[in-house]
């Protein structure tokens, strides 16, 4: 038993105070001062014979915790004759970062990506979400143009440099210059460029989609990408595009430069390589100047990356993008949009010369026209479909325009005619008859075949729409191959309804009852004169209505201007450039530019007629709210509409604005087939005030 002072004693002996770090020297300080080793000494024998006084007579001494009975410095000096310092024991203990495995690294990394993508309304499917978590697939987001970085396949150390002739320099900074822009790769020399351009057209930062797109397209995946309108789709596929295409050949195929040319001069003699005489003779720069024609060669002729477009308008949009984000790039970035005056040299693979084609941009039929008389896509890397649902159409396409042959008459009199001339007159029936399927009478659908077709199975391909919906998306399984699909936007496949996804949250939709056809004259009207902020699309359902409603507005006095397909190209490409300018205010126009057509900054949309399916009235209003903006749409309906105000109250629901009940609860529309759940416009009476009694009196005189 412990008596009273000697538990006293031993509690203040367990509550004394540890030494402030202060008092302990560091063990790799040599410039600290250390004390002398005979006082140091001195001192710690005395501390112990007064620490040690109190409890000579406790037997129980080893109780005492062995930590506290440790002293700050030891006796021992060092060969120095400086005394050892131990480490305090606050560093002691201290805990060590805890380090994890690769693959828990790889799975918070997973989980930070798939954060950022709920944060940005980014989705993809669940096959790629497994592809990502087994690590087989490159899903990582961006979230600004200057983290897109290398792909995994592009490896710089095959772009070997050729020799070159000594370049004279004016001054060594021009030398140094030149040695800091050789030892950047090519990846970062495209790379930097597009970044400047991208800079030069106030364009910071990603959208979500090509946070997204960009990265996987880049390496190559095929993509399935679905957003709303005016979310930046085109420069999701544009970017990647531009870098694809001026990838150096070798680069892309994983070969080395010179391996071609050293299998192509040596030949095997007696079981040994010999090269031949004649390369010996040549000289170097002549053999330097032979692997650059061979190379022009290998590129004469190739078109690198195809975008196809629905109609002439959105491929001209796409070849002025392509441009203006490929400008000043090193070896000159060329870009052609496939035209009549230009087809001719498409047929003879002669487009962009002896360096070949870095983009071609076309509409479908005239592509199916070239490559039907000889034209080649041996070279192709990438090729988009934008505005995949209208492409992969199977009710439309170019049959409507159908040339009228006319038919051979036989003459009743068959005896003076011999037998050539009437197998001649076979065979020009015949031909008849075959030119009666070219891709004329072709589908959109059976025109994206035969393209899809002729380009190499290697090929990336990518289908872009702002409404995808169940039937393009099983068409699109014969067409990619494993694809990221990509969905984004707050509304995105709500309700099942691929209509409602591709609305912008950015518009302010109204619905107005204007009574009869009559109605809608005096309704544009009273918005006129309540005041509207230009510019202003309105469309209508019909060219020949577009036409009518035009020559009503150019007599009341407005800036207006009508495009329509029964114009010619160049009228409405005048008119697409006024009322980009700003000299029109009002655009009357048909469907003909509803899709993928970037009007900066229109204001407001009039339906004046009620398109007759969810996917048209959304790719209407798309012409407004893009880019972040703010913008309104306004539809008419008549009484004639009511079958089809069931389709657009239910988009307008589902993107998220408020429609009356009475609408949603209206008989649903019948459809014109079986599987074909379209109706037709209703029959609407001409555009016109001139009175009833006017218009007979112009009957009777005709």
């Amino acid at each position: 038993m412990l008596t009273t002072a000697a538990r006293i004693d031993k509690s203040k002996r367990k509550k004394r105070k540890i030494p402030s770090s202060s008092n302990y020297t560091s063990k790799n300080n040599n410039n600290a001062v250390a004390p002398h080793p005979q006082a140091s000494s001195s001192r710690n024998s005395n501390n112990d014979r007064d620490r040690y006084d109190d409890s000579s007579n406790d037997s129980n001494d080893d109780d005492i915790d062995d930590e506290d009975m440790k002293l700050t410095t030891s006796n021992k000096d060092d060969e120095d004759g400086k005394p050892h310092a131990l480490a305090p024991p606050s560093m002691k203990r201290l805990k060590k970062p805890k380090q994890h495995s690769p693959n828990k690294l790889k799975q918070i990394h997973n989980e930070e990506m798939a954060a950022f993508r709920r944060k940005m309304g980014i989705r993809i499917s669940n096959d790629n979400k497994l592809e990502m978590t087994a690590g087989k697939a490159c899903l990582d987001v961006i979230s600004s143009f200057a983290e897109w970085k290398c792909p995994s396949w592009w490896d710089d150390d095959n772009d070997a440099p050729k020799k070159k002739k000594k370049e004279k320099f004016d001054n060594k900074q021009q030398h140094v210059d030149k040695m800091k822009s050789s030892n950047k790769s090519s990846f970062q020399r495209i790379h930097q460029t597009i970044l400047t351009n991208i800079e030069s057209g106030k364009w910071l930062e990603p959208t979500p989609i090509q946070m997204q797109t960009i990265p996987c397209l880049t390496e190559r995946r095929d993509v399935l990408g679905c957003a709303p309108t005016g979310s930046g789709k085109s420069g999701a596929f544009i970017l990647p595009a531009i870098m694809l295409a001026k990838c150096d050949e070798m680069i892309y195929h994983g070969r080395r430069h010179g391996q071609k040319e050293r299998s192509s001069t040596s030949k095997i003699v007696g079981g040994k390589k010999m090269k031949e005489k004649s390369d010996e003779r040549k000289s170097s720069n002549d053999k330097e100047e032979e692997e650059e024609d061979d190379d022009d060669v290998i590129l004469s002729g190739q078109i690198r990356t195809i975008l196809l477009a629905p109609s002439r308008e959105l491929a001209s949009q796409l070849c002025r993008e392509v441009n203006r984000l490929s400008t000043n790039m090193f070896g000159k970035y060329l870009c052609v949009e496939l035209t009549k005056a230009n087809a001719g040299l498409a047929i003879v693979n002669q487009l962009g010369g002896k360096r070949g084609l870095d983009c071609l941009i076309a509409t479908p039929l005239r592509l199916v026209e070239c490559l039907e008389r000889g034209m080649k896509l041996t070279g192709v890397r990438l090729i988009v479909l934008d505005e995949a649902d209208r492409l992969l159409d199977t009710s439309d396409g170019g049959g409507e325009k159908k040339r009228k042959w006319k038919k051979v008459e036989e003459d009743d009199d068959d005896d003076d005619k011999t037998g050539e001339d009437v197998d001649d007159e076979k065979k020009l029936k015949t031909t008849g008859e075959q030119r009666q399927k070219t891709s004329q009478s072709r589908t959109f659908l059976q025109q994206i075949d035969t393209i899809l077709f002729n380009i190499p199975a290697s090929a990336t391909r990518a289908l872009f729409s702002a409404t995808l919906g169940p039937t393009v998306r099983h068409l699109s399984e014969s067409i990619l191959r494993s694809p990221i699909d990509i969905t984004t936007g707050v509304h995105g496949g709500t309700g099942g309804n691929a209509a409602a996804g591709g609305a912008s949250e950015h518009i302010q939709q109204e619905l107005k009852f204007v009574g009869r056809e009559e109605g809608k004259l005096l309704e544009i009207r009273q918005l006129v004169q309540g005041g509207i902020t230009p510019p202003v699309l309105i469309f209508l359902q019909s060219k020949e209505r577009a036409q009518e409603l035009y020559g009503e507005l150019l007599y009341d006095g407005m800036r207006v201007d009508v495009i329509h397909a029964g114009r010619s190209p160049a009228e409405r490409e005048l008119s697409v450039q006024k009322f980009r300018r700003g000299d029109t205010w009002v655009l009357i126009c048909t469907d003909l530019v509803a899709r993928g057509v970037d009007f900066k900054a229109v204001n407001l949309v009039i339906n004046y007629d009620l398109p007759t399916d969810g996917v048209s009235y959304v790719h209407r209003i798309g012409r407004t709210g893009r880019a972040g903006r703010e913008g309104r749409a306004i539809t008419f309906f008549t009484e004639a509409d009511f079958d089809n105000l069931r389709t657009i109250a239910n988009v307008m629901r589902l993107s998220g604005c408020d429609v009356p009940e009475w609408m949603l609860t209206m008989k649903k529309q019948k459809a014109r087939k079986r599987g074909d759940k379209s109706t037709a416009p209703p029959k609407r009476g001409d555009i016109d005030t001139t009175p009833r009694d006017d218009r007979k009196m112009k009957k009777r005189r005709k």
